[in-house]
């Protein structure tokens, strides 16, 4: 990250309003960078980082599919759903 911690808390609305227009946008373009590194972070799991599985809490961990769920379901046939049901009598 380009900003420390204290960079930023320093930082108030007072300050802020004292700054050129040069350097608020330096600081822009400085925050920007930070916050989409902080995004790209905060979307790591173990399926797309070199973190291992077990660092993952269980809660955070998707469910795995079984094959029978990524199939298809087969659409019955209108025929084949009125051989199926008993006709009243």
């Amino acid at each position: 990250m380009e900003l420390s911690s204290q960079d930023v808390s320093q930082l108030d609305e007072e300050q802020l309003l004292s700054l050129s227009e040069a350097e608020l946008r330096r600081l822009s373009i400085k925050l920007l960078n930070d916050l989409k590194e902080a995004r790209e972070r905060l979307e790591q799991n173990s399926r797309n980082s070199s973190r291992p599985p077990s660092s993952e809490a269980p809660w955070e961990k998707a469910p795995e599919q079984s094959d029978d769920q990524d199939a298809p379901e087969e659409p019955q046939d209108a025929g084949d759903a009125e051989k199926e049901q008993p006709k009243p009598i």
